[in-house]
């Protein structure tokens, strides 16, 4: 063979170990050294690509898809600062466990280090931020060589989607020329098989948690972010366990439509426990955690406070998630190693009925200051009241998600909540927000704050190159309006400087640059109108508000809660 059907041969191998164990999302950001990749995707029907010409854009686009559809997606970009700016999104995908396969194109080895163009050193240069990396030979004639490339290929799938998921690295250099063979046949799919493996308890392991479980007499559990496929098995789990839930608004069970588990969600436990006066009556003997810590500040508090005698902690991978330092027991893998220590729900948990009496309290308490104020917190409590059956909203980290964590009550609407908190970092929202859209092909809406706008504001590049249906809702308080709750605010001759960060920015002129329809919103009953409505294509609702308001309405909340405190029932 000649070097152009080498060339091809060598691309289409790697190609066929993607979509052989089951990729079949690419996202792709023009360049010249990847042409062979790109050109190999595209002129293979077995691949969808996406194109977003913003690197950084497009790797947190990809993680919105790879985390939404829980299937690993492929980014492709060419060499050079291209590659540098995937970085925020692998480190975000590391730490949030989304599985992402990432190929970048280099220069062949005798072009690096001697000041070629469009030049640095890629070869493992997201350090400890993958899982696995790799830097690939250079295409040849070698028999070896092709079958390498393959087998390699297959290797990171498996790698980035074994537990702990997360990204992997592939390096590839390409000598010019970089054009295909389109004549030769493309290899067609094998469908090989791709199984993570639960882990399974001892019999010794299942009795001693068994035990932990019966003996226990005011037992919590708490439940972090989960995977939307893994809503309905552990539904099933905390209904027939029937102690308190405390779930973090990622859990999705909060719109859980299970008929029996309802009544157990306490959603209000970070409002309830940001008053230490309420410790003692709902201090918990065991605790089991599933999943990651949920974002609430008061309950690692409340926790660190209470030292309960057993806390289980459910993960699907040994990394030890505990930040609190608390876990007695920890169950590698996922909710399914904890079917067989059910039991029998007990008439005398001593804090249940406490639990569930403060928690219809405080949820009769957001609802009137939904009804009452006219800050940021109202207008997001409109928002859930708006949304439609089965919606799928992301949340921004900073304020947003804190505030979902407040204003998103109990229902049973089914809602889907989605954030980035691997990292916990506002950058790439947008993308990763239209990302997992496209992922759910369903409408999507978008909650955010203005300073994580203007950070991806090119993720909006997105919608001219593909269809988008999303409702973006701004929360234009004028800066980071978390940092109005943190003891930084308490230095007011710096703290605006540092911490308010106003731009005076607002987002018509942004939406006119794109043709997205754009409405200021002045009122909530004008919000909720809008929301409900549903929409076709892409939309900007900006909502302008006030940080020192915001935050003295939020307080006045958290002392009513505080005042409706009751230890008896």
């Amino acid at each position: 063979m000649n070097y152009k059907q080498n060339l091809t041969a060598y691309v289409r191998a790697i190609l066929s170990g993607l979509k052989d164990y089951g990729v079949s999302e690419v996202v792709i950001s023009p360049g010249s050294r990847s042409t062979p990749l790109a050109y190999g995707v595209v002129s293979d029907q077995d691949f969808s690509a996406s194109i977003q010409v913003d690197e950084r854009s497009a790797a947190f686009y990809a993680l919105g898809l790879a985390k939404a559809s829980g299937k690993p997606v492929a980014l492709i970009c060419t060499s050079g600062s291209a590659a540098a700016n995937y970085f925020p999104a692998i480190v975000e995908a590391y730490y949030a466990r989304i599985p992402l396969i990432v190929l970048t194109a280099d220069r062949p080895h005798e072009l690096r280090e001697v000041g070629a163009p469009q030049t640095i050193d890629q070869v493992k240069m997201y350090g400890t931020h993958v899982k696995w990396a790799i830097d690939y030979p250079v295409v040849d004639s070698f028999e070896g060589t092709t079958p390498f490339v393959y087998s390699q290929t297959t290797r990171a799938v498996l790698e980035s989607c074994t537990n702990p998921r997360g990204p992997v690295h592939l390096n590839i250099p390409f000598r010019e020329p970089l054009l295909l063979d389109f004549e030769m046949e493309i290899p067609a799919k094998r469908e090989k098989m791709l199984d993570s493996t639960q882990s399974v308890l001892s019999e010794q392991m299942r009795s001693q948690l068994t035990t932990i479980v019966e003996q226990a007499k005011s037992g919590i559990v708490i439940v972090g972010e989960l995977a939307l496929s893994k809503v309905s098995m552990v539904e099933d789990y905390l209904a027939d366990l029937g102690w308190p839930v405390l779930c973090d608004p990622l859990s999705n069970l909060r719109s859980s439509k299970h008929p029996k588990l309802k009544s157990l969600i306490i959603e209000n436990y970070d409002a309830l426990l940001k008053n230490d006066m309420s410790y003692e009556r709902l201090s918990p003997d065991v605790v089991i955690r599933i999943g990651p810590q949920p974002v609430s500040k008061f309950l690692g508090i409340f926790l660190k406070t209470s030292k309960p005698t057993s806390f289980i902690v459910v993960d699907e991978a040994a990394r030890f998630r505990d930040p609190l330092g608390l876990a007695t027991e920890t169950v590698v893998g996922g909710i399914e190693a904890l079917v067989g220590i059910q039991t029998a729900r007990s008439s005398h948990h001593k804090s249940l009925a406490i639990w569930q009496a403060n928690n219809v309290v405080a949820r009769e308490l957001v609802h009137a200051y939904r009804e009452d104020e006219q800050d940021e917190g109202a207008y997001i409590a409109t928002v859930f009241d708006a949304l439609p059956e089965d919606a799928v909203l992301f949340a921004s980290s900073s304020m947003p998600i804190r505030d979902v964590d407040t204003f998103h009550t109990a229902d049973s609407k089914g809602i889907s909540i989605l954030a980035n908190r691997g990292t916990n970092g506002i950058d790439g929202v947008v993308s990763t927000a239209l990302g997992a859209q496209k992922a759910l092909e369903k409408p999507l809406y978008l909650l955010i704050g203005d300073l994580a706008f203007l950070h991806d504001a090119n993720g909006l590049l997105l919608s001219r190159y593909q269809h988008v249906e999303a409702t973006i809702i701004v929360m234009n308080n004028d800066g980071g309006g978390i940092f109005s709750y943190l003891p930084q605010a308490s230095e007011p001759e710096y703290f605006e400087k540092l911490f308010g960060t106003g731009s005076g920015v607002t987002f018509k002129h942004l939406a006119d640059m794109y043709s997205i329809p754009y409405v200021l919103v002045e009122s909530k009953e004008q919000l909720s109108e809008l929301v409900s409505k549903s929409s076709t294509g892409l939309r900007i609702l900006e909502v302008t508000t006030n940080r020192q308001a915001n935050t003295k309405a939020h307080r006045k909340l958290w002392k009513r809660v505080k005042e409706s405190w009751t230890p008896d029932v």
